[in-house]
């Protein structure tokens, strides 16, 4: 299973952490590359229940979040050869990170803070210098560094990557770690 031969994954690989780049156009990059399926949790909870998560948080409280992320991140458990995007918080809870990685492989994005600031300064440009836009950033920086410092997953910096560099280690990742499972 090189680079240049076809590749398709059974188990799905979960993409976390926060680099400040799209997390969507990156798995629809990397599902793209080997004709998989991409998942996002975010945008599933928009779709299904019509709020953000931090809109559904404060109107029916942590309680019922949670139920919601442990029903989609069910669905997603049974997927095969998916490419998922997924926000740290869920997989900070023992019982949905470990029925995920039951059927999935994860790679944690990592960026160094200050190269990190400068994408979201580029990415929002004056929208970045309102104190309580910021402060949201800093705070959903802070919730997706959790995962990355534990030092329990796979780590990629992607501090000096492209987004397409980015997508070709991820992948990178994927094989290997497929093609180690098809040898045990």
């Amino acid at each position: 299973m090189s680079d240049s031969q076809p590749f398709t994954p059974y188990r799905n690989l979960i993409l976390s952490g926060y680099d400040a780049t799209s997390r969507y156009a990156l798995i629809r990059r990397i599902a793209d590359a080997v004709g998989a399926p991409c998942l996002d949790l975010e945008t599933e909870v928009q779709l299904r229940e019509r709020l953000s998560l931090d809109e559904l948080r404060q109107t029916y409280g942590e309680a019922h979040l949670r139920n919601v992320l442990r029903r989609l991140c069910d669905e997603f458990a049974l997927q095969r050869g998916a490419v998922i995007a997924m926000p740290a918080a869920p997989l900070l809870e023992e019982d949905i990170r470990q029925r995920l990685l039951e059927s999935s492989w994860l790679l944690v994005l990592h960026c160094q803070l200050n190269e990190m600031l400068r994408r979201l300064h580029v990415q929002h440009g004056a929208r970045f210098h309102d104190p309580r836009v910021r402060s949201a950033f800093l705070h959903h920086i802070r919730q997706e560094r959790k995962l990355s410092d534990s030092r329990k997953f796979d780590v990629l910096d992607t501090t000096d990557l492209t987004p397409e560099q980015t997508a070709a280690h991820a992948l990178t990742f994927w094989r290997h770690h497929e093609l180690a499972r098809l040898q045990l």
